[in-house]
C-alpha cells in the first residue's frame, strides 16, 4: 500500500470532529448584515434574506456605508457583491466579489472561483486562479470549496496547476469535508469521492475512473502510448478518446482540417457536460482524436479554454475554426443549428447569451 492510500484509508474512518468555521460571537451584525447576509454563508453573523426579500436599493445603499466606515471588512463587501449581482450591475459585483476573496472571506473565496469556472463575464478564465482561490476557502471552513476542490482534483482539472495543494492537504481537505457533511445526499457525495480517492490512489485504470475519465478503447490507447514515447506526454495525463462531427462526413472534413493547420479549435457549452463532466475540456489535456471509422488519427493537446456568452464571441475567436466557418456570420449559423440538436435532447435550446466553450487545441503526434 503507498504512503497516500494508506494515509486516506486512516482519513477516511476519521470524522467526529466539527469543521464548521469559526464566527466571532462577540461581534454585532450592522445594517449590511441584517439586510443582505446569504442564507447558505457559514459566516454570517445575522440571520440569512433571501434574495425576493431583498430590497435592493436598500441594501446597496446600506452595505456602501458600511464599507465606506469599514473599507477592510471583507464580509460587508460579500454582501455587498450579492446584491450588486441581483440589481444587474455585474462588472462592479465582480470587482467587490474578488476584493472581498482577497481580504480572507471564505464565502466570497468559494463563490469567485466559481466564476471563473463558470466563466461568469467580467471574471478571470485560468482555473489555476480557481484552485488558488477555493485552496484557501476549503482553508477557511468552507465545505462547498472543499467538495469543489477535490471534485476538479479528481476530474484532472488542477493537473496543470503547479502549485495545487499535496497528498497531505487534500486527505485533510478530504477528512474534514467527511465530518462536516450535512445530510444524507451530502454524506454519499462525500462519500463518492473519497472512494474515488481510493481507487486513485491504488494506481493504474483506477485512476483514470476516478478522475472521471472514461477508458481508452484499443485503438485510441495504442495511439496514446505511441505518443507517450514520441511527445514526452506523462502517464498520469488526463486523456479520452473524441470524434468531431456529427456525420461521418463532417467528422473526416474536421479531421483533415485539423491535420492540414487549418482548424486549431472547437465550441462546445459547459450545458452539455453537466450529465458528464469528464467531458469538459482542460487545459494541459489530450484527446486521442478518431475519424469517422474510428480509426486514431492523431492526438491533440488542449492549449486554451475560455468560456463567454455566445453573442460575445468575436470573428477573432471564430478565425481558429475551419476554413468554411472562420466568418463569424457563417460560425453563428453553424452553432446555431449545432446547439438547437444538441441540447434538444436534454430540454434546452440555444440562445444568444447561453454559455459556450471555445477550446484550443494543437496536434501532438499524427
Amino acid at each position: 500500500m503507498t504512503r497516500f492510500a494508506c494515509c486516506l484509508a486512516v482519513a477516511l474512518l476519521i470524522g467526529a470532529a466539527s469543521h464548521a468555521p469559526a464566527v466571532a460571537a462577540a461581534e454585532s451584525p450592522n445594517e449590511c448584515d441584517r439586510l443582505a447576509s446569504h442564507p447558505e454563508d457559514p459566516m454570517k453573523i445575522a440571520p440569512g434574506v433571501e434574495r425576493e426579500k431583498i430590497d435592493l436599493p436598500v441594501a446597496i445603499a446600506a452595505c456602501e456605508r458600511v464599507i465606506a466606515a469599514e473599507p477592510g471588512n471583507a464580509r460587508a463587501r460579500y454582501q455587498l457583491a450579492r446584491v450588486l449581482f441581483y440589481a444587474n450591475q455585474n462588472a462592479r459585483a465582480v470587482e467587490e466579489m474578488r476584493r472581498s476573496a482577497d481580504g480572507g472571506y471564505p464565502q466570497a473565496q468559494f463563490v469567485f472561483g466559481t466564476f471563473i469556472t463558470r466563466g461568469r463575464p467580467g471574471a478571470p478564465t485560468d482555473v489555476c486562479l480557481a484552485e488558488s482561490y477555493w485552496r484557501r476557502s476549503a482553508a477557511g471552513g468552507r465545505q462547498a470549496a472543499r467538495v469543489q476542490y477535490l471534485r476538479f482534483t479528481l476530474q484532472g482539472r488542477f493537473a496543470v496547476c503547479r502549485d495545487a495543494a499535496p497528498d497531505e492537504e487534500q486527505l485533510a481537505m478530504l477528512e474534514a469535508a467527511t465530518s462536516s457533511a450535512r445530510d444524507f445526499y451530502e454524506t454519499l457525495l462525500v462519500e463518492d469521492i473519497g472512494a474515488a480517492f481510493a481507487a486513485r490512489a491504488a494506481g493504474g485504470t483506477g485512476a483514470a475512473r476516478a478522475a472521471g475519465r472514461p477508458a481508452l478503447g484499443a485503438a485510441a490507447r495504442a495511439a496514446w502510448d505511441r505518443c507517450t514515447k514520441q511527445a514526452g506526454a506523462g502517464a498520469d495525463a488526463a486523456v479520452r478518446e473524441r470524434r468531431l462531427g456529427v456525420t461521418p462526413e463532417s467528422t473526416n472534413t474536421m479531421y483533415s482540417l485539423i491535420l492540414a493547420g487549418e482548424k486549431s479549435m472547437t465550441t462546445t457549452s459547459p450545458w452539455l457536460y453537466e450529465a458528464d463532466p469528464a467531458l469538459r475540456p482542460v487545459v494541459g489535456g489530450y484527446s486521442v482524436l478518431l475519424d469517422a471509422e474510428g480509426r486514431a488519427a492523431a492526438v491533440l493537446r488542449t492549449t486554451e479554454v475560455k468560456e463567454l456568452p455566445f453573442d460575445r464571441v468575436t470573428a477573432e475567436d471564430s478565425r481558429y475554426e475551419g476554413k468554411p466557418i472562420r466568418p463569424l456570420p457563417a460560425w453563428r449559423e453553424t452553432h446555431v443549428r449545432f446547439f438547437n440538436r444538441e441540447l434538444k435532447p436534454l430540454g434546452r435550446e440555444w440562445s444568444a447569451t447561453m454559455p459556450v466553450t471555445l477550446e484550443r487545441f494543437e496536434v501532438v503526434c499524427r
